[in-house]
Order: structure tokens, then C-alpha cells, then sequence
């Protein structure tokens, strides 16, 4: 949820760049792209560790105060 507010507002600050004729949007857009890349790949990798510390607490590798540790430290 965060990853996307701080998206939306990387995409509010291009544009207003772009208005302000600080970025070239013609040649910078492919930013844009990056960016959202990098979030979805940030995204994806802290719902696969999450589930690895759920599936971890099921089985009963860890308990319930190491997961709760592990998933407020997940970043």
C-alpha cells in the first residue's frame, strides 16, 4: 500500500517536472517505467518472505513471538 502512495507520488512530481520543462517527458518517460518495475519487484519479494514466515509459524519452525519479530521487521 505504502509502495503505491509513494508510487502515485513519484508520478505526480515527473509530470509536474515535466510542466515546469525540467524533465523532458519525450525522453525521460521510460522512467516512469523503471520506477514502477522496481516497486512491483519490491512488492513481490516482501509477499514471498511474508509467506515464507506464515508457512514457517504453521509448520512450527518458529513460534508466534519470532514470526510476529520477522514480520515487523520485514521491510
Amino acid at each position: 500500500m505504502i509502495s503505491a502512495i509513494i508510487l502515485i507520488i513519484f508520478i505526480g512530481v515527473f509530470l509536474w517536472l515535466g510542466n515546469l520543462r525540467i524533465v523532458d517527458m519525450g525522453r525521460d518517460w521510460p522512467v516512469i517505467l523503471i520506477v514502477i518495475g522496481l516497486v512491483s519487484l519490491l512488492n513481490t519479494q516482501k509477499k514471498a518472505r511474508s509467506k515464507k514466515i506464515i508457512n514457517d509459524l504453521e509448520k512450527g519452525k518458529i513460534t508466534v513471538e519470532e514470526a510476529e519479530g520477522k514480520l515487523r521487521n520485514t521491510p
